[in-house]
């Protein structure tokens, strides 16, 4: 193996470290490298680029309309919190979005530092417990491109892990006597909580798995002046969950608590970690046996060389490692574990929470460090000897052919479409875009809605988040005879104004046309107009609800 260096990284290491991080940000989200307005072909994007123009446009009213207000789900409150808030990432967008920049370019720039920010940090945590630089660069590889990461390259707030990579470099930092340190375990765990919700809940209830077991490794000994600094900082980091989670508790009241059976549909299993979603060009032939937020392979490679870090288990940090991913592994797999029903009892953040696969993050996590340590084993049995570098060189080459993808994605139109320019031109009212999805089949094209809605201040019955109000529902479903009395009743009763009919969005040529006509025969609308939608989609068509 490589050539091993100890002490601190020198910045020639960290160039390495950066262009291989970028290298395999680039060849595990192919081909979104290739232009800007390129996002996943999935609602997730649109449905972040929303959260992110709702944040700068109530920062920058000071919350004048309510913090977590937005323009969808008409007539409901507190829309930002039927979902991750994402309240980090929007924060380091919003200035960008009050400077011009197009949102899906914001988008896009968080995605990027996401990916970049979480290597590297991964990069410095694997290079403090191993020692190892070349362990380093393949725990790095591994947390940026391990296949089950590819099932989350839609979702913003899932590749904001930094910080769990910097919470455990803070810890062993704190064991190892720094009392500045110390403070940056609560602030790492403090960052995840407010970049994703998941993560943060997830981090904080295994962190103390993995203090424990090697504080016991250590005998115990550990500077108490320390111990006071963690402890005193994980106490700011819960008052900043607590803070975090008071709007939450308002929003509770109207989204409730997570089913348990929708927490069963979205557990994970062991054998989950060995299958891979459909964009891994190595292994998404594994994909037709599992389903997405259960795909949780951490991959061949990285796993094989983590493996080898066992066969030391006294080292430092080797056990901690290790325990800590065998909790998260059976967390991940929600109501058929152990863990998993005991926290959604004791700790009431979880009966918010429907994904327990998404342990298997923390499970990477603490996969990939074994890694670096079990690379650091390899690298001494192999000292000396020829060719050791080469080696090196074709097994992280490996790993990066591994975390190969392609990508399904979609262009984004750089200015907005004819009917949302018109739309601007119109004053403040409640408009319903049609035809709405199918209840049963949500989430439909109201991605669609939400993000064109940047472009105008109208309050939209249509929506896309992780909960859906009663009220829109209901619109829903009476809307699936478009043209009928009780989808124009339903619309009134929530107050809409414009109907703006689309012939995308409609299952066949024939429904629109009988739509259109049954529309336009009727007394209770006022035509409009008609306005070309995205390039190469057809029309939309305006109606205005006549007075009763």
């Amino acid at each position: 193996m490589m050539p091993e260096t100890t002490g601190s990284a020198s910045r020639r290491e960290w160039l390495v470290a950066a262009l291989v991080v970028l290298a395999t940000g680039v060849v595990s989200t192919w081909p979104l490298a290739t232009s800007p307005w390129l996002v996943p072909d999935h609602q997730d994007p649109l449905f972040s680029t929303w959260r992110l123009y709702t944040w700068a446009r109530n920062l920058a009213s000071l919350g004048a309309g309510g913090w977590f207000e937005g323009n969808q789900f008409h007539p409901a409150h507190y829309e930002l919190l039927y979902s991750d808030a994402i309240a980090l990432p929007a924060l380091i967008g919003a200035p960008f979005i009050w400077a011009g920049v197009p949102v899906v370019l914001v988008y896009n720039g968080l995605v990027w530092l996401s990916i970049l920010t979480a290597g590297l940090a991964m990069y410095a945590c694997a290079r403090a417990v191993s020692g190892s630089h070349g362990g380093a660069l393949a725990a790095a590889v591994m947390f940026t491109g391990a296949p089950l990461r590819l099932d989350h390259v839609m979702h913003l707030e899932l590749l904001c892990t930094a910080f769990m990579p910097l919470t455990v470099l803070a810890t062993v930092r704190a064991m190892d006597g720094s009392r500045r340190a110390a403070w940056g375990v609560g602030a790492s765990i403090a960052g995840q909580f407010v970049s994703c919700i998941y993560y943060g809940v997830f981090l904080l209830t295994v962190w103390p798995v993995l203090a424990l077991v090697e504080w016991l490794r250590r005998r115990g000994r550990v500077d108490r002046a320390v111990v006071a600094r963690v402890v005193a900082g994980l106490g700011l980091a819960a008052v900043v969950a607590g803070l975090y989670a008071l709007p939450y508790q308002r929003a509770r009241a109207i989204v409730g608590d997570r089913p348990e059976g929708e927490v069963g549909v979205y557990s994970g299993s062991f054998d989950a970690y060995v299958l891979s979603p459909p964009t891994s060009v190595v292994w998404g032939w594994t994909s037709a046996a599992g389903k997405s937020e259960r795909w949780l392979f951490p991959g061949l490679v990285g796993s094989a060389i983590a493996v080898s870090a066992i066969t030391v288990p006294v080292a430092p940090w080797t056990a901690a490692l290790a325990v800590t991913a065998v909790v998260a592994a059976d967390a991940s797999r929600g109501s058929g574990g152990l863990a998993y029903p005991l926290f959604r009892t004791l700790l009431p953040p979880y009966k918010g929470l429907r994904v327990p696969a998404r342990f298997g993050m923390i499970v990477l996590t603490m996969v990939a460090l074994l890694a670096a340590i079990g690379w650091r084993t390899m690298s001494s049995a192999f000292a000396g000897r020829p060719r050791a570098g080469v080696l090196a060189a074709l097994v992280l080459l490996l790993m990066g052919v591994e975390s190969g993808a392609a990508v399904p994605v979609r262009r984004m139109p750089a200015t907005p479409p004819p009917i949302y320019e018109f739309l601007a031109t119109l004053p403040p009212s409640v408009i319903v875009h049609a035809p709405m999805p199918n209840p049963n089949r949500l989430p439909g094209f109201d991605a669609d809605f939400i993000y064109f809605g940047q472009y105008h201040r109208h309050a939209m019955v249509n929506g896309n988040s992780g909960f859906y109000p009663p009220d829109y529902l209901r619109v829903a479903a009476a809307s699936r005879d478009l043209a009928g009395d009780g989808a124009i009743e339903a619309m009134r009763q929530v107050g809409v104004q414009y109907l703006i009919v689309h012939d995308r969005y409609f299952d066949t040529e024939a429904l629109r046309g009988v739509t259109i006509y049954r529309l336009e025969e009727r007394r209770d609308l006022e035509p409009v107009g008609v306005y070309a939608d995205e390039a190469g989609h057809g029309s939309a068509r305006v109606y205005k609800l006549r007075p009763r």
